[in-house]
């Protein structure tokens, strides 16, 4: 697992303004804010994070489309995991135990779930949503 050197616990946020996604690390008695990822095309909507692989997950929006990507917290291997049929993904949740992401998208107005390695996309509810958005996962519960 690959993470950032004395960064053990941290916030993550994504700043629509600024169209980036940020950390700010809980490790030190100062808190000051770190940009992870920064778009010039798209914009970070919703992030989480997989202490399994050390990766953060995050969906955002662009010009026409959506998509959802990770990558590192040391901003390396940055890869898209769903692009095509993703318009306005707005939430999403890592299921750590069961390896799979599961978002919200308010533009196909639908809830859907993928493996975290971007196989075995998935709808789950496609009908009566008018714009889905954030989504939490009861990992206990099941």
């Amino acid at each position: 697992m690959i993470q950032i050197a004395g960064v053990t616990k941290f916030i993550l946020f994504a700043d629509a303004e600024d169209n980036s996604a940020n950390y700010i690390s809980l490790d030190v008695n100062y808190y000051v804010s770190q940009t992870l990822f920064k778009g010039k095309i798209f914009q970070p909507t919703a992030l989480d994070f997989d202490p399994v692989e050390g990766r953060v997950y995050f969906s955002w929006t662009g010009i026409g489309n959506g998509g959802i990507s990770s990558a590192f917290l040391n901003r390396t291997s940055l890869k898209t995991l769903f692009f095509c049929n993703v318009q306005i993904p707005e939430g999403l949740a890592i299921d750590h135990g069961g390896r799979n992401i599961y978002w919200t998208d308010s533009g196909t107005k639908r809830i859907e779930v993928g493996r975290l390695d971007g196989t075995s996309r998935r709808v789950l509810i496609k009908d009566g949503l008018e714009q889905p958005r954030a989504i939490v996962l009861a990992a206990k519960i099941g």
